[in-house]
């Protein structure tokens, strides 16, 4: 079996390219039943048209069309994919629109930074070790605080499904893999295994989705940005496709 990793876009290029213009009958097995489940009026002669999504800030990667009913599908790859990036000051901003008090938008500043005005490590940041072996207890509060389900499905719908500007195209279906292996959760999907699963070992999370800076290097574009990641995504790669529904519905453990 090929690796699981390959280069993002390759990877969506050569899902986009396998997939347009064929009819749904020249499908392998795999696939038949993704598109299927998309489009669950799909008959053997339908062709598949597929594209790559014009914007590549927007959440989707493929425009995928079977007669006049097209679905927007976000492409994912690699260990530890990234869902989102955004501008760490924007970020803060929607949270405390959520609501979330100044003392936990205080610790997810410590987090993100390294450091404030009153406590860093002899004038630098501390690393991220460092951070969770001196400060854990106060990221594990504020992860509590921000385990609210009113937050997550905000927090889902703004980093997965939709992105921050509410102009843009959202996603209606994901798909975890490359060409020949993978499999694929509806916006239904998405939220429930958000919610089943949760990280409790990373230090600020949204459910199962991870926070963390892009860099903590003062000198880089990547300080000030953050970086949300969905880390089950890479280990149910290996599952069958039983066991990945058993995992979205929380019936089966990681």
């Amino acid at each position: 079996m090929r690796k699981q990793a390959i280069n993002g876009l390759l990877n969506e290029d050569e899902i986009i390219s396998y997939l347009n213009l064929k009819k749904y009958v020249d499908l392998d097995e795999k696939w038949q039943k993704h598109i299927k489940e998309m489009f669950p009026f799909v008959k053997e002669d339908d062709c598949i048209r597929a594209r790559k999504f014009p914007d590549h800030k927007s959440k989707p990667d493929a425009v995928i069309k079977v007669r006049n009913t097209v679905q927007y599908l976000s492409i994912k790859s690699g260990r530890n994919p990234s869902v989102h990036q955004e501008d760490f000051f924007v970020f803060q901003n929607y949270l405390k629109s959520l609501g979330v008090p100044r003392n936990v938008l205080k610790t997810i500043y410590f987090y993100h930074f390294g450091e404030t005005k009153v406590c860093n490590n002899n004038g630098k940041p501390f690393t991220k070790e460092e951070l969770e072996e001196k400060y854990g207890q106060y990221f594990l509060k504020a992860s509590q605080y921000l385990d609210d389900p009113k937050i997550i499905n905000k927090i889902i719908y703004r980093t997965v499904i939709k992105g921050a500007n509410m102009r843009r195209t959202g996603l209606t279906y994901l798909y975890y893999g490359n060409v020949e292996k993978g499999f694929l959760l509806s916006k239904e999907d998405i939220y429930s295994l958000i919610f089943n699963y949760r990280e409790h070992k990373c230090a600020i999370h949204f459910g199962g989705l991870n926070y963390q800076p892009c860099g903590r290097k003062r000198t880089t574009i990547d300080y000030r940005y953050v970086r949300i990641k969905w880390p089950i995504l890479s280990p149910m790669f290996y599952l069958s496709d039983e066991e990945v529904r058993a995992v979205v519905d929380g019936t089966k453990k990681m």
